[in-house]
């Protein structure tokens, strides 16, 4: 927006300011940045349902009904779109297309209204509350916010089925958008809107809207409770979506602050990002391979446009999810196929399905357990269910002839238990040239390291694969003795805790001594203040979120392999998580405090 532009959006709001209290509000910070501008308001009510009965003779009309109201959502999406650049935004749109086009969601609503003579608004509710239940009950938070996603579209088929017409939102540029809210085809129409933020009231930063924000750029705090009633329309707003919070009615010295302050965090993302296509070599020539982690193949343009030398954790138990069959040998195949020539001429490494636990499946049927994070779940599943093993090993080996493809077997504890997974990867291998079918005979197999036990024995390892991974999410949970998904016990969550920190200095030891590559594939990878500690413990490869890519890149390229050592050494020589956290920030922050602001999670690292 220009400074004209600007001046206008403000003049007059601060006599409105004096009519109200300032007001600030927390969220999280899901696309960094920092916006200013007049609150534009989208407030939205479900659509009422009724409850009908038709008469038999209608069934087949009320069906047909149906479809045409999803044609016509379908096409709504189409129509939004072609009118925007290719990118990952599109693909995000795409997929939207296709949960209309879900047979397990269509074919649960067919059988309502055929069965219980239901029209066919309460049908598709019903089955829409049905299929929320369970994603709002997963552990998982990618698998609770698709929830909102889906709520949105159905909430536009019901008003096609009524004969009603949901407003297209049409905020002025400089605007804030402020919503319980927001479907990815919302957020894909700011694209021409040039609005200064978003916010909504529910959330979080793994959401598609939350993921299409990223990719258009625009500032944006999410999950702030109450947050249609404590903003009208035209309410100025700060976006701070560095430190995850919004400032309603701000004073006028707030205002100027945080005027320099995004004009500053313009001109830090503008730089970073012209260097993402550069390799992340230090100072001193260290050259650190910097790959994404994915779960979605939305994700991976967005990987590739911001730097990534290749895939170091592809998440394939999302294939699992939302369906009502085991994905085929083929669709395993395509998929990792698609991936491959995607990403060429980089490898792609294919986490096989790391199920149970946090990511349930009603493909399987898994007992109830007291404690499911150490119950049966990972590589200890797949080998029990080892024709679904097989089917995806058979499909990863296939799609190996198109591109550099590594597996990776998750939560291995012990040597016997790679032993296995091996015998299976060998198995599936002998399938397929006994069948005459193309495969990779020559491929990278590895493992993560997510458990003490294996960090400990990871020399073993080392001598019988080709490379490691240390998964620092559950390495963390399982050495700690804490439930990463329980918030009472969320503080003793330390990254920096002295067993951690000797526990990844193992493992970079280990495969060192073996010319093995050691990467790591947690969120540690990803949080800039950990970048010289992790780097300086001997770890070679990082692999994260693709939005953290560039700046953790450049963190790199400005560098020092000596500088990073030492921080290391002295972080080692602490006695507690605490003394480690403030050893580590202080530096950090010293030396990168841009790079902090931008990457850090809210609240953690900011000024």
């Amino acid at each position: 927006m220009n400074d004209g532009a600007e001046s206008a959006a403000f003049s007059g709001l601060f006599r409105q300011a004096d009519l109200g209290l300032r007001r600030e509000m927390d969220g999280a910070a899901a696309s960094p940045g920092v916006g200013i501008g007049p609150a534009y308001v989208v407030d939205r009510r479900r659509v009422h349902v009724l409850h009908t009965h038709i008469d038999r003779d209608r069934v087949e009309a009320e069906i047909e009904r149906l479809h045409e109201a999803l044609r016509a959502c379908r096409q709504q999406i189409e129509v939004v779109k072609s009118r925007l650049p290719h990118g990952e935004h599109r693909q995000i749109l795409k997929a939207q297309q296709m949960i209309l086009r879900d047979p397990d969601l269509i074919q649960r609503t067919e059988t309502l209204i055929r069965e219980e003579l239901a029209n066919a608004e309460w049908a598709l509710t019903t089955v829409t509350d049905q299929i929320l239940e369970v994603l709002g009950n997963a552990d998982d938070n990618y698998f609770r916010e698709r929830g909102s996603d889906l709520t949105y579209l159905i909430e536009n088929v019901l008003q096609a089925l009524l004969g009603e017409h949901g407003d297209e939102i049409d905020p002025p540029a400089g605007s804030v958008v402020v919503a319980q809210d927001l479907s990815p085809a919302d957020t894909a129409r700011m694209h021409r809107c040039q609005v200064a933020g978003l916010v909504t009231g529910v959330g979080g930063k793994t959401s598609h809207s939350a993921i299409m924000a990223r990719s258009l750029q625009i500032p944006a705090v999410v999950g702030v409770d109450d947050v249609l009633a404590a903003v009208d329309a035209g309410d100025l707003i700060v976006v701070d979506a560095v430190r995850g919070r919004i400032i309603v009615r701000p004073t006028p010295e707030e205002v100027a602050h945080f005027q320099a302050e995004r004009e500053r965090h313009l001109a830090f993302e503008q730089k970073i990002r012209k260097e993402h296509a550069f390799p992340a070599v230090s100072l001193d020539g260290l050259h650190v391979r910097v790959r994404a982690n994915i779960a979605i193949s939305e994700e991976l343009d967005l990987a590739l446009r911001h730097g990534a030398e290749g895939v170091g954790l592809y998440r394939s138990e999302y294939m699992f999810m939302n369906r009502d069959t085991l994905p085929s040998e083929e669709e395993h195949y395509r998929m990792a196929k698609h991936v491959l020539r995607r990403c060429a001429p980089y490898t792609v490494v294919f986490r096989t399905f790391d199920l149970g636990a946090d990511k349930p499946t009603k493909l399987l049927e898994l007992e109830d357990e007291r404690n499911p994070a150490m119950g049966m779940r990972s590589l200890r599943l797949a080998l029990r269910e080892r024709d679904m093993f097989l089917a995806q090993l058979r499909g990863f080996l296939r799609a190996g002839v198109h591109g550099p493809l590594a597996i990776m077997l998750p939560l291995v504890g012990g040597v016997d238990e790679l032993g296995a997974g091996l015998d299976a990867i060998e198995e599936a291998r002998d399938q397929l040239a006994t069948a005459g079918v193309a495969h990779a005979d020559d491929i990278d197999i590895g493992v993560m390291i997510e458990t003490p036990a294996a960090a400990l024995t990871a020399e073993h390892f080392a001598r019988r694969v080709d490379f490691l991974s240390i998964g620092t999410n559950d390495l963390i949970q399982y050495t700690l003795a804490i439930d990463r998904e329980n918030e009472a016990v969320s503080y003793l969550y330390q990254p920096m805790h002295p067993a951690i920190l000797r526990l990844i200095k193992e493992v970079a030891e280990a495969g060192a001594r073996n010319h093995v590559p050691v990467s790591l594939c947690g969120e540690m990878a990803a949080d800039p203040r950990y970048t010289w500690v992790l780097l300086g413990l001997g770890v070679a490869e990082l692999s994260m979120h693709p939005s953290a890519i560039p700046v953790i890149k450049h963190i790199i390229r400005s560098s020092k392999t000596d500088d990073m050592k030492e921080l290391a050494e002295r972080v080692l020589k602490v006695d507690s998580a605490s003394e480690a956290d403030e050893l580590v920030l202080a530096t950090m922050r010293a030396r990168f405090p841009e790079h902090l602001r931008h990457g850090c999670s809210e609240g953690e690292g900011g000024p």
